[in-house]
């Protein structure tokens, strides 16, 4: 089955100055219970689902694959609120965290960006409170085990 999934994640921090904002974009599930799911509810989205080290590295790998296409120019990158037009800021930074990052709330192995906004109706939302995270949009396929 293949699903479209929304995940979002707070802003951690703010750079006036540079109009630049960083958090965890995706939260990497480490440790799976008896019940199949991650131990660490955090790293569940809001539509129940998760992913592992090695997936969120993966679509990290691939999303800075995407950004360095010169054929996708333009088409990849911030967009506002899953509007799929992109022109809003740069993804200045985006990687897998290497350890535990606590002043952004980062663990190891979760996926970080920095974003710098160039959009100045998006920045004054940002200032306000009214834009307040980072939210990955994707296409996943999903594994059910036993007929569930």
């Amino acid at each position: 089955m293949e699903i479209k999934t929304l995940v979002a994640m707070p802003i951690a921090k703010v750079d006036e100055v540079s109009r630049t904002v960083i958090g965890v974009v995706y939260k990497a599930s480490k440790a799976v219970g008896a019940d199949g799911k991650p131990v660490d509810k955090s790293t569940i989205d809001t539509h129940g689902n998760w992913a592992t080290e090695a997936e969120v590295k993966k679509a990290c790998h691939n999303f800075n694959k995407k950004l360095q296409n010169k054929k996708l120019a333009g088409k990849v990158g911030v967009d506002k609120q899953h509007n799929e037009k992109a022109g809003y800021g740069i993804v200045i930074e985006s990687y897998i965290a290497m350890t535990d990052i606590p002043e952004i709330n980062a663990a190891k192995g979760d996926w970080v960006a920095a974003v710098e906004v160039t959009d100045d109706t998006c920045w004054q939302q940002i200032q306000k409170g009214e834009i307040e995270g980072f939210s990955i949009g994707g296409t996943a396929k999903i594994e059910t085990k036993g007929g569930e």
